[in-house]
């Protein structure tokens, strides 16, 4: 068995999580007024924002000795919910605007 399986729950929770949470930081980045450097770069910084953040949650995962497993599938799933949800915050844009 993979050590990471595409259609797991723990896998699709972990990709919707950062779906969602990428999708709620850039509806707020684009409607910052006091910092139009981040409202132009908002989809790269919550890119970067959100992959540190999920790769940092799993590398402290590994470093713990209280139950918790760090897994770099659940690192790459939570890039992918990033991605998908920067990717729908996109086309989403076109109709909003």
């Amino acid at each position: 068995m993979p050590h990471w399986e595409l259609l797991a729950f723990d896998t699709a929770a972990h990709a919707g999580v950062f779906l969602l949470l990428a999708a709620l930081y850039i509806f707020s980045a684009r409607r910052q007024q006091r910092f139009p450097r981040l409202r132009r770069r908002a989809y790269l910084w919550v890119f970067v924002f959100c992959t540190g953040l999920g790769l940092l949650i799993e590398f402290l995962q590994t470093q713990m000795d209280l139950g918790r497993q760090g897994d770099w599938g659940d690192g790459i799933s939570d890039t992918l919910g990033t991605v998908a949800g920067l990717g729908l915050m996109r086309l989403g844009q076109r109709y909003w605007s």
